[in-house]
């Protein structure tokens, strides 16, 4: 090429057709960069609006269950859903609401916004706290998949697809029945014609009424909740151990339930030992989750349930007299536990023996105190003793021994 001067000038090199290709490439990556990062940006916002408006759903439902307000509780419900959510709506009611602590998390758009959610709820407790352990699947946490319709500043709720088990009491899916005293619920799954839960109030108001006097936190539980189970859900919780007629189920440290065989042979309205024995379990243990020291727990419970009687009129005194003869029984009091049947009821037995001795020979107020020391704070007997007793441990059971001796001679 021969430029106007008439001299000859270079031709353009390869390399720079190449930079410049490189530079419309980087500018059109630049581009959609950019533009899938403003998208991914307004995607985010747009989760964030969802969760916040779902957040403030869920918030404003449980301040109507709170307060008794069955048109707040379904305003921000689709109608095809109304059923469900009233069902589950009269049993927390019945079963004395107190706490409504709900989460949302992993929202998703989709042809309807997606979370999943898990609402922790308490039972007739003046505290219902946050905790790390709030929202482990429990009892008392209702963890469901949820869909909701959001247009502007509104959500509403057309999925509730609850997940995990129902837990000992069924509450989350069967529709139940209730009969309420002054420091008692009482329920039973509503098809379970046969068992009546108004039958078994009155044996159960008297039994809270010394359940009360050996409460060992302060506030003491609210309403003890009894469950009147059926064969199935009985076999559900337990298994096929036919022989238990009753256990509590502490499902969070606010919330526990007296379970109770309801339809086995022999069990009996009017049975208020068998109550005071479980509300004891709650009365001495609510605030705390996990136990080993099983002769004290049992022992004490046993005590509740016969205050006030003769321990001739034990109804396991044979069996402890049998434990004593066939276990070689030295005078130990916090024997190391067994579930055997075998030999089960001679274990509650000599439960209660020890806690009746320690009680009768040192007072209620400071056998509580020992219970308190071994128990809820995790302390050997031995130092317990010295605290709560002021005697050795040593001195304790030589004590003792010679006692229960005595009340087991034929």
């Amino acid at each position: 090429m021969i430029d106007p001067a008439g001299t000859t000038a270079a031709p353009p090199r390869r390399t720079d057709r190449w930079l410049a290709l490189f530079g419309v490439l980087a500018l059109l990556c630049g581009g959609v960069f950019a533009v899938s990062m403003a998208r991914n940006r307004a995607l985010a916002g747009r989760e964030q609006h969802a969760l916040r408006i779902i957040r403030t759903a869920l918030d404003r439902q449980g301040a109507a269950l709170l307060h008794g307000d069955r048109g707040g509780w379904l305003r921000d419900v689709d109608p095809a859903l109304s059923a469900d959510l009233l069902r589950l709506y009269a049993n927390l009611r019945g079963l004395q609401v107190s706490g409504w602590l709900p989460r949302a998390r992993q929202v998703r758009t989709g042809p309807r916004w997606s979370a999943d959610v898990q609402i922790r709820v308490c039972f007739s407790t003046p505290a219902c706290p946050r905790t790390p352990e709030t929202y482990v699947p429990a009892g008392d946490v209702i963890s469901a998949r949820t869909e909701w319709l959001i247009s502007g500043d509104r959500a509403v709720l057309t999925a509730f697809d609850q997940t995990g088990a129902d837990g000992s009491v069924p509450w989350k899916r069967a529709a139940l029945t209730f009969a309420t005293g002054r420091r008692v619920v009482v329920a039973a799954v509503e098809e379970l014609k046969e068992t009546q839960p108004q039958a078994w109030l009155p044996a159960a108001e008297r039994a809270a009424q010394v359940a009360d006097r050996y409460a060992v936190t302060r506030p003491r539980p609210g309403r003890y909740v009894v469950f009147l189970a059926g064969e199935q859900h009985w076999r559900e919780a337990v298994g096929e151990d036919r022989d238990a007629a009753a256990f509590v189920d502490r499902t969070s440290k606010e919330t526990a339930f007296a379970i109770i065989d309801a339809t086995a042979l022999g069990a009996d309205p009017d049975d208020e030992r068998l109550l005071r024995h479980e509300f004891g379990h709650i009365a001495t243990l609510l605030g705390t989750l996990g136990n080993r020291d099983e002769w004290a727990v049992e022992g004490l419970a046993e005590y509740i349930a016969y205050a006030g009687t003769p321990v001739r009129s034990y109804e396991l005194v044979d069996d402890a007299r049998w434990h004593v003869e066939h276990r070689n029984w030295t005078g130990r009091l916090d024997l190391e536990w067994s579930a055997e049947p075998a030999e089960r009821f001679g274990y509650y037995a000599m439960a209660f023996l020890a806690m009746r001795c320690l009680g009768e020979t040192y007072g209620e107020p400071r056998m509580l105190g020992f219970f308190t020391r071994v128990v809820r704070e995790g302390a050997a007997p031995a130092e317990a003793a010295e605290a709560a007793l002021g005697v050795g441990w040593e001195q304790v059971e030589s004590t003792c021994r010679p006692k229960i001796l005595a009340w087991l001679k034929p």
